[in-house]
């Protein structure tokens, strides 16, 4: 959805939106200049270490407007990028990525949390965005079996106006998309309310389109390996073979 407005009023909004909020900059730059592609992904490498990837391509009409609000919203995203103890990388003048690592899975939900709720010590705007993830692990000695619930509030890009000045262009559309990869792959759960995800070509990845205006609800289940139980069985057969070596036979055959 796009709302076309003249300079003046695109600068007025703007007064009234909390700094700290980037996401809430982030639509207010979608809905007033075009098309922006936001991308948000979850790729674990591993049970231990993973990175969370926001991908942001800004449309060209943005140039358009003003500056100074551009650059308000991009060092906004950079102090929320540095307290979830990540980096912001500028790939052109209209992309940006971020990229924020972490550790674990509990690790990844404190990050989510502090990157897109961060604390704020003013709240002169009404507009929110709210997200909250959970995952929940399960042990199975060789392999982690991880439940990943993920709620993402975007009713605060949902703008209404009756000022006829305000005219919105069923045409043009906000693309937001979240993603989740993992070395054994991804799948969606048959959970109510789910969002229904998109595969890669590898089952690696699995892609869901947001929907801007309402409560997105993600359900996922995927698998990631135990190095610590994989360690511990490969060293009992190690151990296990050369007592074997030695004697000629195993423990459990004395």
């Amino acid at each position: 959805m796009k709302i076309i407005v003249n300079k003046y009023k695109f600068n007025r909004l703007l007064s009234l939106i909390n700094r700290q909020l980037g996401i809430v900059f982030c639509a207010i730059a979608i809905v007033l200049s075009g098309c922006v592609k936001y991308d948000t992904g979850v790729n674990f490498s591993s049970l231990n270490y993973g990175e969370i990837v926001e991908h942001i391509q800004l449309g060209e009409q943005l140039n358009s407007f003003s500056q100074n609000a551009v650059q308000t919203w991009v060092a906004s995203i950079e102090q929320r990028a540095r307290q979830a103890e990540g980096k912001i990388e500028r790939l052109t003048d209209r992309e940006l990525q971020v990229t924020i690592p972490f550790n674990n899975a509990q690790d990844l939900v404190t990050k989510i949390d502090r990157y897109f709720n961060p604390n704020l010590a003013n709240t002169e705007s009404g507009s929110k965005f709210n997200s909250h993830m959970q995952i929940n692990q399960s042990n199975f000695l060789l392999v982690v079996r991880s439940h990943l619930i993920y709620d993402i509030d975007l009713r605060a890009l949902s703008i209404e106006s009756s000022d006829p000045k305000v005219s919105v262009a069923s045409d043009n559309f906000v693309d937001l998309d979240f993603s989740l990869q993992s070395p054994w792959g991804v799948k969606n759960s048959d959970a109510p309310g789910n969002i229904v995800g998109v595969k890669t070509t590898n089952d690696r990845q699995m892609t869901w389109q947001l929907k801007p205006g309402e409560i997105n609800h993600i359900d996922a289940i995927f698998w990631l390996p135990n190095s610590l139980g994989i360690g511990a069985i490969f060293i009992i057969l190690i151990s296990g073979g050369g007592y074997y070596l030695k004697y000629r036979q195993l423990p459990w055959q004395l």
